[in-house]
């Protein structure tokens, strides 16, 4: 039986000097790294760019983000098949959602528009989006693990050996933390099928067991979730091959077994940076590359002219393959707020 969607508005809306508050921050980081750089110079390696490199990355990217919004779809085959591309359309407006919005607020228009367009049980889709995004952060936290193993002696050499022994422990734990989760998702969710159907719950907490329990069935379906480890994986070497493709857009040069080594630290600061800061500014990347490449003895101008090509490559594919599907959905709901309103969270 299809289920209405509730058209009562979620109460709890975000404060609304927050998103303010963090583009004055992100201004005044640009500000501050602006103000430290040689701009003369910034400008001499941006002018002597490789536009195609730049092409490259660019390309490398939109592929990534693409494979992204397919295992979204996988997420939801075991107990919510719908069909690919309204799925994949809906991931692009969530990824350009996600370049202005911090702290993954793209996330919630995915998971409305999954209930407002496709049926998908809130629970669901939020089991779906929450799946994606956990299978991605262990498979990529695993390559990290498995580039401080082999670059072990110069990580210490980088950061010294405590630090890296203390990254090192964080990035297990992470790892371990995932699989933890995983498994007890998938207890409640075999635990839960060999109950009596009990009467529907409504609240946080109902949403909250609801949501495990569709996150368990996601999880323990073996061929859905071995296919999706495996497309995270590739994604992953995608991402990490963009960043790569950068370093030669600037003609930045670092000693061998060492480029893989930066661009993963710099990938792993802007995704943390991206949780407080807006991505769309490009503040969190740009001092993430800034601090990251400060260890492998780039400079700092050049570090920003990388971030700055690294921006363009970012940028480009979510606008291309996002705008379209957002203002289309824009039209229809009336604006960037409605996607997010008009569903009731319930189990």
């Amino acid at each position: 039986m299809i289920e209405k969607v509730n058209e009562t508005p979620v109460k709890k809306r975000a404060k609304p000097w927050i998103f303010p508050l963090q583009i004055l921050a992100s201004l005044a980081v640009i500000a501050l790294l602006i103000r430290q750089a040689d701009l003369e110079r910034v400008r001499a390696e941006l002018a002597g760019a490789s536009l195609t490199w730049l092409f490259v990355a660019t390309v490398i990217k939109a592929a990534s983000l693409t494979l992204h919004e397919v295992r979204l779809w996988v997420s939801l085959m075991p107990d919510h098949k719908r069909p690919a591309w309204p799925i994949i359309s809906i991931g692009y407006t969530s990824g350009l959602a996600n370049s202005i919005l911090p702290a993954r607020g793209g996330d919630l228009v995915a998971i409305a528009l999954l209930k407002k367009e496709q049926d998908v049980p809130v629970p669901a889709a939020v089991a779906a989006v929450g799946v994606t995004a956990l299978l991605e952060a262990l498979v990529f936290a695993l390559f990290l693990v498995a580039v401080m193993f082999m670059g072990a002696t110069q990580w210490e050499q980088l950061i010294g050996p405590e630090k890296a022994r203390q990254v090192l422990w964080v990035l297990l734990g992470c790892c371990v933390f995932a699989v933890g989760f995983a498994g007890l998702a998938i207890f409640l969710a075999r635990k839960r099928r060999n109950q009596e159907q009990e009467p529907k719950k409504r609240g946080f907490r109902a949403l909250v067991r609801k949501t495990l329990e569709e996150s368990g069935a996601t999880l323990g379906a073996g061929r859905f979730v071995t296919l999706n480890l495996a497309l995270a994986a590739i994604q992953v070497a995608l991402v990490v091959g963009c960043f790569l493709a950068l370093l030669p857009t600037v003609g930045m040069e670092l000693e061998p077994h060492m480029p893989v080594l930066a661009v993963s630290g710099v990938i792993a600061f802007g995704a943390l940076s991206a949780i407080v800061l807006p991505p769309s500014l490009g503040a969190g990347p740009a001092a993430s590359a800034v601090f990251v490449y400060g260890f492998f003895g780039v400079s700092q101008d050049q570090a920003l002219a990388f971030a700055a090509m690294s921006w363009i490559a970012n940028t480009t594919p979510v606008l291309v393959l996002g705008l379209l599907p957002l203002l289309r959905r824009i039209r229809q709901f009336g604006g960037l707020e409605s996607l997010t309103q008009g569903v009731e969270l319930q189990g």
